[in-house]
């Protein structure tokens, strides 16, 4: 059954009919150039092609063939990102007043939907990863501590990181049910880990998660915003999940985002060994090629990712030289840079790396700083902190105030700055730092002042 790709079928059945509905290029029709082949599967919810909010056909179909390769009771397809993943899981399972536990390693989207549910947010301090300075994480005995204060509705993980460490989510888990806590997990970067259990972490579906997130855009084959929404076992308390997701999820969904869905379904769910051994042998490859360019090479749980760094040399400074080389890295920072393999089969060929990095004319002598998304705090914010005025004021006059504005290291989304959180001087350091780099929120930031409340 998993051969199926039932989405991608019913696009091909409906090749070669006169558009007379919407999208507005009629099939690529008034679109230019190599755009128009792949804009034909563009289409909309016509007869046969089934319906993302009522599907009763390939959409369906497709979806439960999604449960069955992930062994999951439900599971969803999302053409609006992990991000309306993570908005559906908690506002369809939370309610205005209760508490909630995340780890301060959280995505955006995941403060985000903390705020539209109107609860109050424990962030525990994470684990600092010893080799690379980065967020992983919250220890289970802090954990027990957080829980013991008072009820928790559900507790928020992110796992892996995104630079593709683990974390002992399993013990953390084993925590909540003994206080009847829900466990709501922002896989984004763990969509693959279904391919191979022998070289990729276990995913929080099998540790025993209620709701599961993953991006499979990020390592699988879909298209950027593709997304999968998985619920490990059904039960009445996440009834209000789906019709969240018909609420968030565009009315017009896109069937080329679908499509790349259901072929990245059938893609980790056909992954055998010949292909594994593929992958192993382009990323050692790649691993020999970061040695010989005398790089610091850390690799974590996820062999999908490589993290590298060179002495003297900022993350920043070290990604433009990957860049002028032609390699263009997933993020840095100011220590590492990251990298993120492809999962490739054994019929593909991923080009090998050919050009070498150049140092000459390169400043070295620079220190290796703290990683920017480290915070090592545990911090407890109401849900009214975000409706009281507010000012912007000057950096060096923040210490012991509240912000009202999130500032956000891009990629990866981690927030530095929390609304409701109380100013540092380790805050005003980091935010002195960032503000030369890419980020988003910290409205005037540039001009060294943060959006506190009055």
């Amino acid at each position: 059954m998993q051969n199926k790709m039932p989405i991608v079928e019913a696009l091909k059945n409906h090749e070669g009919a006169t558009s007379l509905h919407v999208p507005g290029h009629k099939n690529g029709l008034l679109f230019p150039g190599k755009y128009r082949e792949v804009l034909h599967h563009d289409l909309t919810e016509l007869s046969g092609l089934d319906d993302l909010h009522h599907p009763e056909g390939a959409i369906l179909e497709a979806q439960q063939l999604l449960a069955e390769c992930y062994n999951t009771d439900r599971s969803y397809m999302l053409v609006n990102g992990s991000t309306v993943g993570n908005l559906a899981m908690i506002l369809g399972t939370c309610k205005r007043g209760d508490t909630v536990i995340v780890s301060r390693d959280c995505h955006k989207s995941v403060m985000h939907a903390l705020d539209l549910a109107g609860v109050h947010a424990i962030y525990l301090a994470t684990r600092k990863e010893p080799q690379t300075g980065t967020a992983n994480g919250v220890e289970a005995s802090l954990l027990r501590e957080a829980l013991q204060m008072e009820p928790i509705r559900a507790v928020i993980f992110t796992y892996p990181s995104y630079y593709g460490f683990g974390f002992d989510l399993a013990s953390c888990i084993t925590t909540c049910r003994e206080f009847g806590a829900l466990v709501l997990v922002d896989e984004a970067h763990g969509a693959h880990f279904q391919a191979d259990a022998s070289i990729f972490p276990v995913s929080a579906i099998e540790l025993g998660a209620d709701v599961v997130v993953q991006s499979a855009h990020k390592t699988l084959p879909a298209l950027t915003m593709g997304s999968y929404l998985h619920i490990p076992k059904w039960c009445d308390e996440l009834v209000e999940i789906p019709r969240y997701l018909q609420m968030l999820q565009s009315s017009s969904p896109s069937y080329l985002i679908m499509a790349s869905l259901d072929y990245a379904r059938h893609y980790v769910a056909t992954y055998n060994k010949q292909d594994t051994e593929a992958f192993q042998k382009m990323r050692e490859d790649w691993l020999i090629w970061l040695h010989q360019n005398k790089l610091t090479v850390t690799m974590p749980d996820d062999p999908l990712k490589l993290i590298v760094r060179k002495d003297g040399l900022s993350g920043f400074d070290l990604q433009a030289i990957f860049e002028q080389a032609g390699y263009y890295p997933e993020l840095a920072d100011t220590t590492n840079v990251l990298l993120t393999l492809p999962l490739i089969k054994d019929s593909m060929e991923f080009p090998p790396p050919i050009t070498w990095l150049k140092w000459e004319g390169v400043e070295f002598g620079m220190s290796n700083p703290q990683n920017p998304i480290t915070i090592p705090t545990t911090i407890r914010i109401q849900a009214s902190d975000t409706s009281r005025p507010t000012y912007f004021e000057k950096l060096e006059h923040t210490i012991g105030k509240t912000a009202a504005e999130m500032v956000i290291p891009y990629p990866p989304g981690i927030p530095l700055v929390l609304i409701g959180e109380t100013i540092t001087a380790a805050h005003i350091d980091l935010l002195i730092n960032l503000k030369q780099y890419h980020y988003q929120g910290g409205e005037k930031l540039h001009e060294d002042r943060l959006k506190i409340f009055i």
